[in-house]
């Protein structure tokens, strides 16, 4: 279903399991049952520079209570109840590890052109109540330019294991030092009645590599950010 378009002014607004790094990094190895099986509230900070440029993308990832549970299962060491801060830490790594040839599930485009990465920097990991939050700098390989053509990004797991979305409580994206005539709009997907059906099968035959689109790109939402 569509979001309603959002546009605002410029401002700041584990012991690691190895099935559960497949789960997040490797959803293609394999056939599924209906997608998507996880869910991921999205946070995006929209980084500029002093010149009114795009520079980076700080991503917060908060999963959902039951992958969070899989995920972190063993991990409390010390019998406090919460994973610990080490099992966390290793896990995270592990993670973006493997996500490097996903490049991050994250694409960005200037205009019509892609949009190249560096590597991420200050990543963290930890706990909001009973969910697991990863959160980490996605710099751009160069500065992007807003206006004109503007800039977009799209956030998702090509194979739709994963449905990645934007969260609807508070502000879920920010222009961090962005002119005042910058601003936003997401656009949601539109999948047609075809992509819905294969997503909902049991057998799915739209799998994905390394550098695929696949078919979460149908269920991704569109973030165009554009300055006056």
């Amino acid at each position: 279903m569509k979001r309603e378009n959002q546009r605002v002014g410029g401002g700041t607004g584990p012991a690691v399991r190895s099935a559960a790094l497949a789960a997040l990094a490797l959803f293609a190895a394999g056939p599924a049952a209906a997608h998507p099986h996880a869910w991921i509230d999205l946070r995006v900070e929209v980084q500029f520079d002093a010149e009114g440029a795009v520079t980076a993308l700080r991503q917060t990832w908060l999963f959902d209570p039951y992958y969070t549970a899989f995920t972190v299962e063993g991990m409390d060491g010390d019998g406090d109840g919460r994973p610990d801060a080490e099992a966390l830490r290793a896990l995270l790594q592990e993670n973006l590890s493997n996500l490097d040839e996903y490049r991050y599930f994250t694409e960005a485009f200037d205009g019509q052109a892609a949009v190249a990465f560096g590597a991420p920097e200050g990543a963290v990991s930890g706990m909001r109540g009973q969910r697991l939050e990863m959160s980490f700098v996605l710099p751009l390989a160069e500065p992007v330019s807003a206006t004109g053509a503007g800039f977009r990004y799209r956030i998702y797991d090509p194979t739709y294991y994963i449905e990645m979305l934007h969260a609807e409580d508070g502000p879920a994206i920010r222009l961090h030092e962005a002119p005042d005539a910058c601003g936003f709009r997401i656009e949601g997907p539109d999948p047609d009645p075809e992509a819905v059906s294969l997503a909902a099968s049991a057998d799915s035959s739209q799998r994905t590599v390394p550098g695929g689109e696949g078919i979460g790109a149908l269920f991704a939402e569109t973030v165009v950010v554009s300055c006056e």
